[in-house]
């Protein structure tokens, strides 16, 4: 790939229209409807390729999930299904980040990169990405959840870099989600599902629909209604985080816990607790020792956090889905593909539960819209200050009530198109627009400073009793706020493919097609932190959009009987970084019936996300440690994180390999190994905070006058390279018996060999394989399942394996040096003994395993396992059933 900002480019209008028209021109040449007008049997597209062809095996590595593997997965959507595959080995979050502005929002990341190098499609199609992004505010992604499952026919996971054919975000691989075409009659169904321990009921049910037969009737028709509704869990929920304190675990302590109640810090950074004549804390808070929780001497009035924490989001989701295709003559067809969801997700805030006056807080300055610290002072002056001086206060507002954030989202999709088949030529082409719009409300928990400011200055407050303090007060202080976001995405495509002629191997196939589309991305703040009202305002600003032209062609060359090379270009141009052109080479030799050679190289990008170089601004909060810190050095801080974005930024530039065999011995076996390697230049992202505190920057690490960290200012930057490699392999069997009915097993496993990159700007190559120096990535991950039908009862058995890894998030001596594997079982048994009706068990997690031990969860949600492998769902029980008309 090459970018080129040239001024002489054509311009990407004039280039789209010249390559519609060549390729209208040809696939008008060489049409040629049926002689007696039948419509005719056509090949399969396979995800990866733009050729139709009778092998579902190319060139590329792509695992199939079936309808029927879905239903026995036992997974109720279709973010849990994505999730749950292999070659997902870690670096994307799900709903149960809910920290952060994504929050009920689940993404996927291929080959341990973020969830912005996996493109997701649906129907072949691109899908509008999530309008709030995760990960910093640089990941943009489509939401899974906003995807009905029960309208899905099949998924298939393309295991390979497909910017040559895809463009874009297909760095690491591509999820394609194929949609129902083939529903005859009225299907309905419905289950309910809660946990063992207790919490997170959910109830789903289902109605699918079809008519016509495209061939007999010249119609076809599919619509699906789907219900969704889960209970939310949080941290008091579960006996492992119930009580926030982590004794019993090697370098735990009291880490669920806010030392932040109710104290004041004297001149050494001792802990002083805030308490009333008779030596109370104040309500909701209990008088504990400071040194557990976070190394301070002294006392202080502390609380748990998991009555305050959500583990599991709560949600709803309604989504509608329908897709008709009409014949309009011989060769034509006309197809129309709607889709609507509308989501609603409620949690309550990690870490910070209720409003928390404490040192190193912010706001924006309503005149310049510059951010400026609020001083977490108590006045001289105040009442319930025994000192007489001003004093460092920490202190948490809980009659402000919980900080309970409810995320509306809404996603709109539309596809309508023409598409015809000759003799030797076929087409299509299609208008699309998607639209995702969000809104998150914060109903309670956040303050006005102006009013806090009066309220500690003249005492209005009652710190030692906040049940008595005026309601008026509380009014006064207490804000809710509306933070609005959307994006978009419209365009047109055109594709043809056919066979350019013969060789004396064989037909040549070719398939060519050009793009345009638009895409936006708006995030905006609530108007009270840009009024500069509100005190530690989380930022995430955005305001990002760009059109992008793009031509593309490949080719199927046969070179002998079993041997065809394949080969892919595509030239993509951007109007706000450049162009970019990424080509494909491709080998598929089949010397036997059952043994499949194949191998490929090809280059590709991902152009920075609308995040990234546009006009962004987040303001995140986190932890550090600083050893700087005046009062505990190497303690760790939980400072301001300040991340604008870079206009100038190029895009990531790849390099991916692969290279595997296909052997079939029966058509009831298939047995696959893949070796993939993966390169990135130019890595966008931001540089590492533990070394720009290390660093200590005066223009990036902002201190107050005693020293303490404050904030950290970061940007968006093309920093680095990465390297990764490893195996893919894949097993599945079959075994039909005259008796005892037929037998099945199936195995996906992935290694990753290496994850290299530096671990700071400039430096050596580290592996991140194996470790949790950045994310948790383990080596290995395989999915395996076992199953057996007889008569009119249908089971499986999977068994999910996570292997361990060494930890290097956390130091000292009692701290583990690795975190554990794990291994879940879901068992799912299935009977039709009844005409048009199917009964249905699942259980997930049969053996209850809670998730291993990782030290590093406590620096964000407080948990003692890593958010981004693992759940505390437990062991969980769905009943449903599917009826058919």
């Amino acid at each position: 790939m090459s970018p080129s900002r040239s001024a002489r480019r054509p311009s990407p209008a004039l280039l789209f229209a010249a390559v519609v028209a060549a390729l209208a021109t040809q696939a008008h040449a060489r049409q040629a409807p049926d002689p007696d007008g039948a419509v005719r049997l056509r090949a399969v597209t396979v995800t990866g390729s733009n050729i139709r062809r009778a092998d579902a095996e190319d060139a590329n590595p792509v695992q199939v999930l079936e309808r029927a593997e879905i239903e026995r997965s036992g997974k109720q959507t279709v973010a849990d299904l994505v999730r749950s595959i292999s070659a997902n080995t870690g670096n994307a979050f799900n709903e149960t980040n809910n920290s952060g502005w994504s929050s009920g929002a689940a993404g996927i990341g291929l080959r341990g990169l973020s969830q912005k190098n996996t493109l997701v499609l649906l129907d072949g199609r691109r899908v509008a990405n999530y309008g709030f992004p995760t990960g910093g505010l640089s990941d943009t992604f489509v939401n899974l959840n906003a995807l009905p499952l029960v309208a899905v026919e099949r998924i298939e996971v393309l295991k390979d870099g497909a910017s040559a054919v895809y463009g874009s975000d297909a760095v690491a691989g591509v999820i394609n989600i194929i949609t129902r075409r083939d529903v005859d009659g009225i299907e309905i169904g419905g289950s309910l599902g809660t946990s063992h321990e207790g919490g997170l009921d959910e109830r789903r049910f289902k109605l699918v629909g079809g008519r016509g037969d495209l061939a007999g009737d010249g119609y076809s028709v599919v619509y699906s209604l789907e219900g969704y509704q889960r209970e939310r869990l949080d941290q008091h929920e579960r006996a492992l985080t119930r009580s926030g304190i982590y004794d019993d675990f090697p370098g735990g302590g009291w880490n669920g816990w806010s030392a932040k109640g109710a104290r004041l810090l004297g001149a050494n950074g001792e802990s002083i607790p805030l308490l009333d004549a008779a030596g109370n804390c104040p309500a909701g808070t209990t008088l504990v020792p400071s040194a557990p929780i976070d190394g301070r001497a002294g006392d202080t009035c502390g609380f748990n956090l998991a009555p305050y924490t959500t583990l599991y989001p709560g949600t709803e989701r309604y989504q509608g889905f329908f897709s008709g295709t009409a014949t309009l003559g011989d060769s034509v067809e006309g197809f129309f593909q709607a889709l609507y969801s509308e989501l609603r997700g409620d949690s309550i805030f990690g870490s910070s539960p209720y409003f928390t006056l404490e040192a190193g807080r912010f706001a924006l300055d309503a005149e310049t819209g510059l951010a400026e610290p609020v001083p977490a002072i108590l006045p001289a002056g105040n009442p319930y200050n025994p000192y007489g001086v001003d004093m460092p206060i920490e202190y948490t507002f809980f009659d402000l009530g919980q900080s309970l954030k409810v995320n509306d989202s809404r996603l709109y999709r539309f596809v309508g198109g023409l598409r015809g088949y000759g003799e030797r030529w076929n087409w299509e082409s299609a208008v699309f627009t998607s639209r995702s719009v969000e809104k998150e409300v914060v109903r309670a928990g956040f303050a006005n400073r102006w009013a806090l400011y009066d309220a500690l200055a003249d005492g209005g407050y009652d710190l030692l009793d906040p049940g008595a303090t005026p309601q008026a007060v509380i009014d006064a202080i207490n804000l809710s706020t509306l933070r609005p976001a959307e994006s978009s995405l419209t365009g047109i495509d055109v594709r043809i493919d056919g066979d350019l002629g013969s060789l004396p191997a064989g037909t040549v196939g070719f398939a060519a097609g050009a793009e345009l589309r638009r895409e936006t991305l708006e995030s905006r703040n609530p108007w009270q932190i840009d009024a500069g009202l509100q005190v530690r305002p989380a930022i995430a600003e955005v305001d990002g959009e760009r059109t992008v032209a793009a031509a593309y062609a490949e080719a199927a060359i046969p070179l002998a009987s079993a041997l065809e090379l394949q080969v892919a270009g595509r030239g993509d141009h951007y109007d706000d970084f450049g162009s970019a052109f990424s080509p494909k080479l491709g080998l598929r030799w089949q010397p036997l019936d059952s043994l499949l050679v194949r191998a490929a190289w090809s280059r590709g990008f991902r152009a920075p996300s609308l995040s990234e170089n546009s006009a962004s601004t987040n303001i995140s909060y986190g932890s550090v440690v600083d050893p700087y810190d005046p009062d505990l050095p190497d303690s760790v801080q939980r400072p301001t994180f300040f991340t604008v974005g870079n206009a100038a930024l190029d895009p990531e530039r790849t390099r991916s390999i692969n290279a595997g065999i296909v052997f079939s011995p029966t058509e009831a076996t298939s047995i696959s190994l893949d070796y993939y390697r993966l390169e990135l230049d130019n890595l966008i992202g931001t540089s590492n905070t533990t070394t720009l505190v290390r660093e200590n920057d005066p223009d990036v690490v902002i201190r107050d006058a005693d020293g303490r960290l404050v904030a950290i200012r970061n940007s968006y930057q093309n920093l680095t390279e990465l390297r990764t490699s490893g195996f893919d392999a894949e097993l599945s069997h079959r075994v039909a018996t005259a008796g005892a009915g037929e037998f099945r097993v199936s195995s996906v496993f992935t290694h990753v060999r290496d994850y290299r990159r530096p671990a700071t700007v400039g430096g050596p190559l580290v592996d991140y394989a194996g470790n949790n120096r950045g994310p948790a990535l383990p080596r290995n991950k395989a999915t395996t399942t076992l199953g057996w039908r007889l008569g009119d009862l249908d089971t499986a058995l999977t068994w999910y394996h996570t292997a361990g890894y060494d930890q290097y998030a956390v130091s000292g001596a009692e701290v583990p040096a690795r975190v554990p594997s794990h291994d879940q079982f879901d068992l799912y048994v299935g009977w039709s003994g009844i005409a048009n009706l199917d009964l249905y068990a699942k259980v997930q997690n049969v053996t209850d395993r809670a998730p291993p031990y990782d030290p590093s969860g406590f620096s964000g949600l407080r948990i003692p396992y890593n958010l981004s492998q693992y759940d505390l769902r437990g062991r969980y029980f769905t009943l449903g059933f599917d009826y058919r008309f």
